[in-house]
C-alpha cells in the first residue's frame, strides 16, 4: 500500500542525520568514514544550494543517499518506510543491507529489476512492487 499525498523530499536535516549516523556506526575504517562523511557533505551542499541543480546529477545523489540510509537508518529511511505497510516496512528493515547492496550494483534504477530482486528474497509481487515504486519515488 503506497500512501498518497505530498512527496517526501530529501532535506538538509535528513543528510545531517545520516552524517551523525555514519559517525556513530562507521564504515569499518577511518578513511572510509571520512570519505563517506565528505560525500554526504558534498551531497548536502549540492542538493541544498540555491538554484536548480542538474536533475540527472541530483537523481544520482538521491540514489546514493537512499543506499546510505538503507545501511545506516535514520530520518531519511523513516520517511521512506512511512509510505509502506507495516509488513513491507518490516521486510525492508530485515533486508535493508541486501537491498542496499543490490541498489548499489544497479547502473540504472528501474522498478522491474528492484522488484525481481525483492521477489528473489521472498517478497510477494505486490509488496515488491510497492517497495520498488516507493524507493524510486524518492530518487526521481
Amino acid at each position: 500500500m503506497i500512501s498518497t499525498g505530498e512527496p517526501h523530499l530529501i532535506t538538509g536535516s535528513d543528510i545531517d542525520d545520516l552524517i551523525v549516523r555514519v559517525r556513530l556506526n562507521g564504515t569499518g575504517t577511518p578513511e572510509g568514514d571520512a570519505a563517506l562523511e565528505a560525500e554526504l557533505e558534498a551531497a548536502r551542499t549540492f542538493l541544498c544550494s540555491p538554484g536548480n541543480p542538474d536533475p540527472a546529477v541530483a537523481r544520482l545523489v538521491r540514489q546514493r543517499l537512499v543506499v546510505i540510509a538503507l545501511r545506516h537508518g535514520g530520518a531519511l529511511l523513516a520517511k521512506l518506510l512511512a509510505r509502506l505497510s507495516s509488513r513491507e516496512t518490516a521486510m525492508v528493515r530485515r533486508y535493508a543491507h541486501r537491498l542496499a547492496r543490490f541498489l548499489d550494483s544497479l547502473e540504472t534504477w528501474a522498478a522491474q529489476p528492484i522488484m525481481l530482486a525483492l521477489m528473489r528474497i521472498g517478497l510477494c509481487y505486490a509488496e515488491a512492487e510497492d517497495i520498488a515504486v516507493t524507493v524510486l519515488m524518492f530518487v526521481w
